[in-house]
């Protein structure tokens, strides 16, 4: 509906159709029908991780239509050259997809019971139930570490050097410098993927220090809120992207996954 803001989710796009992002063709076709229904401010566009796509593919098409979008990094990856489990999770599922939850509880011998997690994240439509399972035994069932432990493992095995694989598939400080310049918004993910106002302080000193600017937007890890408001207004911070309904401004904001735009 025109005059009411729209905030759209982005991660992947235009990359391997395993990695359940966007493809060039839809996500051009996203941005035809929103220059053609709305006006540049009743929507925003973000985008997540700081993967090599958004500045090869997304911020070019963004500039063909005259658009500033909102990148959101998670720190540790230029910053230590590693990257977070829950990525390491995202590429494995590309090779696994309906077995990466059979293959964790076989590993730490679990009882494979995917109907436990039927009605899990029941608003991202896209999940199968297998992935559903895979996200509920992280969020609920296993260990942080002992599921961390696993999913290191198996990408180790899988892709090799760490270091490498972020110089292939991320974006450098030099490449987040780059997109500042060119007028686009650069927003924190957090640091280590969790979201809380040490996680957060960290990684938006890291930003401040590199572009040499304040950061006022952040994007909660997974869309969970898990900071309180006096905790964003002490770090500066005016809009928080959340993944949940009835975000208010100014510390929660709701968004919309591409997946499941309607236009």
């Amino acid at each position: 509906m025109r005059g009411v803001m729209l905030n759209v989710m982005y991660h992947f796009v235009g990359r391997n159709e395993s990695l359940k992002g966007i493809s060039i063709k839809k996500f051009k076709e996203q941005l035809d029908i929103l220059c053609a229904k709305r006006k540049d401010s009743e929507f925003t566009l973000t985008f997540d991780h700081g993967t090599i796509d958004h500045i090869e593919i997304v911020a070019p098409e963004l500039e063909k239509k005259g658009i500033k979008g909102e990148f959101f990094i998670i720190t540790m990856i230029p910053e230590e050259q590693r990257i977070p489990y829950i990525d390491k999770q995202r590429y494995l599922e590309s090779f696994y997809r309906f077995d990466l939850s059979k293959m964790l509880c076989l590993d730490l011998e679990i009882e494979y019971n995917p109907e436990e997690a039927k009605d899990y994240l029941s608003m991202f439509k896209f999940y199968s139930i297998e992935e559903r399972y895979l996200r509920f035994l992280r969020d609920y069932i296993i260990p942080v570490e002992t599921y961390q432990t696993f999913m290191n493992n198996l990408f180790e095995h899988k892709f090799g050097n760490e270091s490498e694989f972020v110089k292939n598939e991320y974006m450098s400080w030099e490449q987040v410098i780059d997109l500042h310049r060119r007028g686009h918004t650069i927003g924190s993910h957090s640091h280590y993927h969790i979201g809380d106002i040490d996680d957060y302080s960290k990684s938006i000193k890291l930003i401040e220090n590199v572009l040499d600017e304040k950061v006022t937007c952040i994007a909660y890890p997974n869309g969970i809120k898990k900071m309180q408001d006096n905790e964003l207004k002490a770090l500066g911070i005016e809009i928080a992207y959340i993944s949940t309904e009835n975000g208010k401004m100014p510390y929660r904001a709701e968004r919309v996954d591409c997946a499941q735009l309607i236009l």
